[in-house]
């Protein structure tokens, strides 16, 4: 049998063994999967509070009120005169947006703009995607009272048929959180479970803050690491390919592109997380500092992605650092095959995953095998 071989049946019957391995690797990923699944059920946003004032009081004002209420993704919780009303109501965080009619709306004789949106910073994307309606609503109630408003002067073109915009969000034309937030917040997850464990795992060889002795007794020691390694990574693919077949297959999301090139996308991130552990902990030699810098690493890697929260015009720090981690690269060709970009495109992404075995897991293995004395 392989050294290689070896040491993935070893560290299979270790973890096997070892209860809070075996929940790190098993039922801790279920349960955090589990949980989002359940918080993000549902996924579209939907009845988004918001409050409307209303300082015409007219029947165009009362129009576009019920028109609001009427759409499915908003619910008009409250109506009052006053802004300062509106705008407790938001910060006591009983409504996302509210909506300022002004007097005279949609006449000659309006000083204000027809309609102002205001929401809450906190409540970026609810309140991003509330006044999106809020504005769609009160435009197509506008442009439906102009014709009988325009008069004799607005004969020649109250009889014109108005153009219809149809915005399309590709990848996502049902604007779903969970779909959205699934695809991200998930692999993340098991980015960071994943360097965790075999952090955790090379630890166990360590032996006075050095690897001399296991490089002794070994005869094949980079077989043998990789093979240990190779049961986290297994493990973290399992769990990928199991998130992804629940969002397409058991919650009917469509990947337009190739759900193949997304599988080899999450062996690559794996595979990358194991390589970036094995460097951590032959850099440091110590178990307690590998795992903060995982957390740096693989804890801050969604936030940095810019998926997000975009990056571009940031600063110069957040866009490398952006770059140096390896779950932007996985993202990006993630999100290129939900929309259905083309292979080729992605060639760049596979490539730069394929840098942290290369190079960190080359240089991780190089330390451990060089490995003589306690340092």
């Amino acid at each position: 049998m392989s050294a290689f071989a070896a040491s993935f049946r070893q560290e299979a019957a270790r973890i096997l063994r070892t209860p809070l391995d075996l929940f790190l690797l098993t039922l801790f990923p279920l349960v955090m999967l589990a949980a989002m699944a359940a918080m993000m059920w549902g996924g579209t946003l939907s009845n988004l509070p918001v409050v409307i004032v209303d300082q015409d009081g007219g029947p165009l004002a009362r129009a576009i009120t019920r028109n609001i209420d009427a759409t499915p993704y908003l619910e008009v919780v409250a109506q009052t005169p006053q802004r300062a009303e509106a705008l407790a109501m938001v910060r006591r965080e009983q409504a996302v947006a509210f909506m300022v009619i002004p007097k005279g709306v949609g006449t000659r004789g309006a000083t204000d703009p027809p309609v102002t949106v205001f929401y809450e910073a906190v409540f970026l994307s609810t309140g991003s995607v509330a006044s999106t309606y809020l504005r769609l609503v009160t435009t197509a109630t506008l442009l439906a009272q102009a014709p009988r408003d325009l008069g004799v002067a607005g004969a020649s073109v109250a009889g014109r048929t108005l153009p219809t915009i149809q915005i399309t969000l590709l990848g996502n034309p049902t604007l779903s959180l969970e779909w959205f937030l699934g695809m991200l917040i998930g692999p993340s997850i098991l980015h960071l479970v994943i360097a965790i464990s075999c952090i955790g795992s090379l630890g166990l060889l360590l032996r006075d803050k050095s690897f001399g002795a296991y490089v002794r007794d070994t005869p094949a020691p980079v077989a043998a690491l990789s093979g240990r390694l190779a049961v986290h990574v297994l493990a973290g693919i399992m769990w990928g390919v199991a998130w992804l077949l629940w969002m397409t297959l058991a919650r009917g999301y469509r990947v337009e592109g190739s759900v193949a090139l997304i599988v080899i996308g999450l062996v690559l991130l794996f595979i990358a997380t194991a390589a970036i552990g094995l460097l951590f902990i032959a850099v440091t030699r110590e178990v307690g500092t590998s795992f903060s810098g995982a957390v740096i690493v693989a804890g801050s890697a969604l936030a940095y992605s810019g998926a997000t929260l975009p990056l571009s015009g940031g600063l110069w720090y957040a866009q490398d650092w952006s770059k140096v981690l390896p779950l932007t690269h996985y993202i990006l060709l993630q999100m290129d095959q939900l929309i259905g970009v083309t292979a080729r495109a992605d060639l760049t992404p596979m490539i730069a995953l394929l840098l942290y075995p290369l190079i960190g897991g080359v240089v991780g293995m190089v330390l451990i095998v060089r490995s003589k004395r306690p340092v």
